[in-house]
């Protein structure tokens, strides 16, 4: 999608009701108006399974193209709380933005993020959330980007696990 400028038009930030980016885009798709909204991937960890979700990259926000007939479109949603107004210059800024935006996303989806790179063999750990919450242990190896092996000791012995990253926070 291009974000360029139009006569007569604006890209401007439309605040949304909590939770209602992704209907409010609907809308526009449906009624003709030209949107943008960043999203992020975010993975979630369910028991035995990671799941993927795309969400929106600045909660709340939808990026419109808008006139004045087009805006009272907007508001008939009933999606919406209010729009930034816009002038030329924050307009320019604002569509600079985009386009940087735009790029990143890109990069995101066409290139592998290491997720806590600093989480290397012999880092020292504490659990934060899970069973074994609380418990303090060491890398022992890292399986893929999402989950590593650790080392916590217990009764005077060492027993390895398995554990997602995002369940451990790095020790002092």
């Amino acid at each position: 999608m291009s974000i360029d400028k139009m006569p007569g038009f604006h890209w401007t930030p439309v605040r949304t009701k909590p939770r209602q980016e992704k209907k409010f885009v609907e809308y526009c798709s449906i009624n003709g108006i030209m949107y943008y909204l960043p999203l992020r991937r975010n993975l979630k960890r369910y028991q035995r399974r990671t799941v993927e979700f795309h969400v929106p990259m600045f909660s709340g926000y939808v990026f419109c193209r808008l006139d004045q007939p087009s805006y009272q479109k907007v508001v008939l949603s009933n999606r919406i709380v209010y729009r930034l107004q816009m002038n030329d210059a924050s307009e320019d800024e604002l569509i600079r933005e985009l386009c940087d935006i735009q790029i990143f996303e890109r990069l995101a989806v066409e290139s592998e993020m290491i997720v806590r790179p600093e989480l290397v063999t012999g880092s020292k750990i504490l659990v934060k959330s899970g069973p074994l919450k609380g418990m303090r242990g060491v890398v022992e190896k890292r399986k893929g980007k999402m989950m590593i092996t650790i080392n916590v000791e217990m009764l005077g012995q060492s027993v390895s696990t398995e554990i997602d990253v995002e369940d451990i926070s790095l020790e002092d």
